[in-house]
C-alpha cells in the first residue's frame, strides 16, 4: 500500500476512533432517543418517513459498515482558575477628576479630659459620583478697534465654529450626534433631556443639525473607508432598515451594510439590497478597490463580488451550524452529529487562542488537527444526505455545506482568516439596537447621513475614544477647512489621528 494511502487510512481510523468515544456513550443515545420521541409527537410524519424512522429506531445502537462516521468528542470546559466569592469591584480609576470635600473635627471633642489633640492624616473615603450635564450659553467677544485716521474698523479673528451661521456650539452638536448614534436615543428623547436642562429645541432643528454634522464629516468618512481598504481581510454583513418616502405615504425597506476589520467599522446605506451597491462600495475591479479575503454569509446579492477573482469568499461556520439547528426538530440525532462535527472544528481554534498562537502557528495547527475533521465531516455528509428527502431540513442543511464547501474551508489557507463572521454580526447589532429605538430613517438621504455619523461614532468607540470629545474637537476645525478638502490638516482630524494624539 502506498505511503499516502496508509496515512489517509490512519487518519480515517483515528477519526472514527475519536467518534466512537462520543456518540457511543449511553447518555448521548438516551438524549437522542428522547429528542426523537418528542419530534414524533410534535410532527406527524408521512407513512414512508414513519416506516424509515421505525427502521432507524430498530437499528439504533449498532454500527454497520455503511453507516456514517461518528463525531469526535468535544473539549471539556476550561477551568479559569477563578476563586469563588472573590469581589468583582474594581478600584476607582486614577484618571477621574477628584472633588475634595473636607470635614473638620469638632473643636469641642475632648479625650482623657483634655482638649489637646494632635492632628493626623485625614481618613479618606472615595466614592464614585456623577455630575449631571447642564446647558449654558457660550459668549464669544471679538475685540474691535477703529482707525482714528480713516475710520476703518478692525475686528479680532473669529475662532473656528461648527455652525458659523447658527446658534449651536460644537459641544451641543456633539451631544446630539453622540446621543443619537452612540447611545441610540431617539431625537424626541434627547429633546426631552435638553428641556429638563432648560433648553427648548425642536426635533426638526436637531435633524438639520445632524445633517450639517454629517456633511462636515464626509471627508473623515472617506479617510476611514480608505484605511479600511488597506488591509487584506474584511467582514461584511447587512440588515434592512425602514425608510420613509418624502412627499408620499408609506415607506420602503432600505439596506445598511457593515464593513469592518479588527480596528475599524464602516456603515453604508443603499435604497435596496441589490448587489451592485456592495460592488460599487468595494470598487471591485478598480485600482483603488478592496482586494483580499471577504468573510460573509452566502447571500445571493454578494455573488457578483467574487466573479473577477480579486475578492475571495470566506464562509461562516456559525451560519452552517444554524442550518442544522433548524433541522433538529425533524432529525435530532443527525443534527446533533453534525453540530458535534462542527464543534470539534471550533475546539481547534479555541486551543489556538488559549495558547496565544500567531497566524502562522494557527495555520499549522489547523492543518495538523482540522484536516482530518473536515474529511470526516464531508464523508459523514455524503453518507447521511441520501437518507433524507430533498424537502427535509437536514437535507437542505447538508446541501448548504456542500454548495459552499470551498468558502467554508477557506480558513485553511490563512491563519488570520476566522471561521465565523461574528465580528460583522456584532458591529451590525450596534445599528440594530438603534433601529429598535428610533424605528426608521426619514428618507434615503437620512439613511446616508446616519451611516456616516454611525461610522465616525463607532470608530471612536472601537479606538477607545469618547465620541463626544472627538466631535466637539473636530467639528469646528472641519467647518474651517479650505475648499480643497483632503489636503493639509485633514489627515490629522480623523479619529485614528485623534486617538494617537490624545
Amino acid at each position: 500500500m502506498p505511503q499516502s494511502d496508509a496515512d489517509r487510512r490512519i487518519e480515517e481510523l483515528e477519526a472514527q476512533l475519536a467518534q466512537q468515544r462520543r456518540l457511543n456513550d449511553h447518555l448521548s443515545k438516551q438524549v437522542a432517543r428522547l429528542l426523537d420521541e418528542v419530534a414524533k409527537l410534535t410532527k406527524k410524519p408521512s407513512r414512508g418517513r414513519k416506516r424509515r424512522k421505525e427502521r432507524e429506531a430498530k437499528a439504533a445502537g449498532r454500527k454497520e459498515d455503511g453507516d456514517p462516521p461518528e463525531a469526535p468528542p468535544r473539549d471539556a470546559e476550561v477551568d479559569t482558575g477563578t476563586e469563588q466569592g472573590v469581589p468583582r469591584r474594581e478600584p476607582i480609576p486614577d484618571h477621574l477628576e477628584r472633588h475634595v470635600e473636607e470635614h473638620s473635627l469638632d473643636s469641642a471633642v475632648t479625650c482623657c479630659h483634655t482638649p489637646v489633640l494632635e492632628e493626623r492624616d485625614p481618613k479618606v473615603l472615595e466614592r464614585k459620583t456623577f455630575i449631571p450635564a447642564r446647558t449654558a450659553v457660550k459668549r464669544v467677544e471679538l475685540h474691535q478697534a477703529q482707525c482714528m485716521c480713516c475710520g476703518a474698523m478692525h475686528t479680532a479673528e473669529t475662532p473656528p465654529l461648527a455652525m458659523p451661521n447658527g446658534s449651536m456650539s460644537a459641544a451641543l452638536i456633539a451631544y446630539i450626534v453622540s446621543g443619537k448614534c452612540g447611545l441610540h436615543l431617539p431625537l424626541k428623547r434627547i429633546m426631552e433631556v435638553l428641556l429638563e436642562k432648560g433648553l427648548r429645541m425642536a426635533k426638526s432643528t436637531m435633524s438639520n443639525v445632524m445633517r450639517h454634522a454629517s456633511t462636515l464629516l464626509i471627508p473623515v468618512y472617506d479617510r476611514i473607508v480608505a484605511a479600511l481598504f488597506t488591509g487584506d481581510l474584511l467582514h461584511l454583513d447587512g440588515t434592512g432598515i425602514k425608510a420613509l418616502t418624502p412627499g408620499e405615504k408609506g415607506s420602503h425597506r432600505g439596506q445598511i451594510a457593515v464593513y469592518c476589520n479588527e480596528q475599524l467599522t464602516v456603515y453604508a446605506y443603499s435604497e435596496n439590497k441589490e448587489g451592485r451597491h456592495l460592488r460599487d462600495f468595494l470598487r471591485v475591479g478598480e485600482p483603488n478597490g478592496f482586494r483580499g479575503n471577504l468573510v460573509a454569509d452566502a447571500a445571493n446579492n454578494m455573488d457578483r463580488l467574487y466573479r473577477d477573482g480579486t475578492i475571495q469568499e470566506c464562509g461562516c461556520w456559525y451560519h452552517a451550524r444554524d442550518k442544522f439547528d433548524a433541522a433538529a426538530p425533524g432529525a435530532p440525532l443527525a443534527a446533533a452529529e453534525a453540530k458535534a462535527w462542527i464543534g470539534t472544528l471550533f475546539d481547534v481554534d479555541s486551543r489556538a487562542e488559549r495558547a496565544g498562537d500567531t497566524a502562522a502557528e494557527r495555520l499549522a495547527r489547523r492543518k495538523r488537527e482540522s484536516i482530518p475533521l473536515l474529511r470526516g465531516f464531508y464523508r459523514w455528509m455524503n453518507t447521511t444526505q441520501h437518507r433524507y428527502p430533498p424537502d427535509e431540513e437536514l437535507w437542505k442543511a447538508i446541501q448548504y455545506c456542500r454548495n459552499h464547501w470551498r468558502a467554508l474551508t477557506r480558513f485553511m489557507t490563512n491563519g488570520s482568516i476566522p471561521m465565523t463572521n461574528n465580528l460583522a454580526e456584532r458591529e451590525l447589532g450596534v445599528f440594530g439596537r438603534g433601529r429598535k429605538n428610533w424605528l426608521f430613517a426619514g428618507s434615503d438621504a437620512g439613511g446616508e447621513w446616519l451611516a456616516i455619523l454611525h461610522t465616525v461614532v463607532r470608530t471612536c468607540q472601537r479606538l477607545s475614544v469618547a465620541p463626544f470629545d472627538y466631535l466637539a474637537w473636530a467639528l469646528p476645525q472641519l467647518s474651517d477647512l479650505p475648499v480643497n478638502r483632503g489636503k493639509g490638516t485633514l489627515a490629522a482630524l480623523t479619529p485614528m489621528a485623534y486617538a494617537v494624539a490624545h
